[in-house]
């Protein structure tokens, strides 16, 4: 499965109801995902990959759309 894929899996769990969104979909700007879920969303990822998100990536670069999170977390995995 595909990081996206997972992300998005665990989003749902969220988010009962999420609409389907293109991987580039910006899930701020369409306001699909509150400071709540994103944070969530951030303890999720570092206890399913093993990894300490640093405050200075908290930015939407790095959280926007699916691909943007799953390749921040795909570099994080690398780099741990």
């Amino acid at each position: 499965m595909s990081t996206q894929q997972e992300v998005l899996d665990f989003i749902k769990t969220l988010k009962p109801g999420f609409p389907s969104v293109g991987n580039d979909t910006n899930l701020l700007e369409n306001e699909l995902l509150d400071s709540v879920a994103m944070m969530e969303l951030v303890l999720w990822s570092e206890e399913q990959y093993g990894f300490t998100v640093d405050t200075d990536d908290l930015t939407p670069e790095n959280f926007a759309t699916l691909d943007a999170i799953a390749a921040y977390i795909d570099k994080a995995c690398s780099a741990a």
